[in-house]
């Protein structure tokens, strides 16, 4: 049943067993915190440790918890996309399985999540990341900013999203181009725009950002963006996004 109010929040895990239930209590904390009506849809994305068990443990414990079990690994944007479709409340986020955006950070996200059409972070603390990791980022923002002209600080942030827009879109990125290209459309036709400083959590730094198949999405997501921006539709991909202040 769809309601007028509330975000839902799609958790995406793989193995993250032994974090998990401290990310769910979290993400219950923050939600609290901004009281925000909220729902939790956890994608278990072909997890071979006991993830699966602990989030059956999780859906008898919390009725605002449900999930979404894959077989095998199919990547967050997917999960994401499947998570949309069932969204319960017109905004929808994101929130890493193994906690990798304080709880704080995230209770001011869904506080401003009807302030405009996406909220988006900037992280203030990304020195705690390995220095691989920092490069890697910095040259994905520097080169998706400056292709596409975008107005903000970081890119592959962990925004909050409207569904209706979302779902007028045809969303591709299956791995690490999310939230990267569903960014780039909204901000290139013309959406608003919040952005806020926030901070990640210092003991999360797992990262699949160097995998193989991960890196060849982002290339070949990167190329058809151009192409569809540019060349396909460039009308509808040309119009300024208006900047909202908290």
């Amino acid at each position: 049943q769809k309601v007028k109010h509330g975000v839902t929040i799609f958790v995406p895990a793989f193995n993250e067993g032994n974090v998990l239930e401290k990310t769910i209590q979290g993400v219950t904390k923050a939600a609290s915190a901004a009281r925000t009506p909220f729902e939790i849809i956890i994608v278990n994305d072909g997890s071979t440790d006991d993830t699966g068990l602990l989030i059956n443990k999780l859906e008898k414990k919390y009725s605002f918890v449900h999930s979404i079990n894959h077989s095998t690994n199919l990547g967050w944007g997917i999960g994401f996309r499947e998570a949309l479709g069932i969204a319960k409340y017109p905004k929808i986020t994101l929130f890493p399985g193994d906690g990798f955006i304080s709880t704080k950070t995230l209770s001011q996200m869904l506080r401003y999540a009807y302030k405009a059409d996406f909220v988006c972070v900037y992280l203030l603390n990304g020195q705690y990341r390995p220095f691989i990791r920092k490069l890697l980022s910095f040259l994905f923002t520097f080169i998706y900013k400056s292709t596409f002209h975008l107005p903000i600080e970081y890119i592959n942030a962990t925004p909050v999203y409207s569904v209706a827009l979302l779902k007028q879109m045809k969303l591709r990125c299956r791995r690490y181009s999310f939230p990267a290209e569903p960014t780039v459309r909204l901000l290139r036709s013309g959406c608003s725009f919040l952005e806020i400083g926030g901070y990640m959590n210092p003991n999360a730094n797992k990262s699949s950002a160097l995998k193989l198949r991960n890196l060849s999405e982002v290339v070949l997501n990167y190329l058809w963006l151009i192409m569809e921006i540019y060349f396909l539709n460039p009308t509808e991909y040309k119009v300024k996004p208006k900047r909202i202040y908290s």
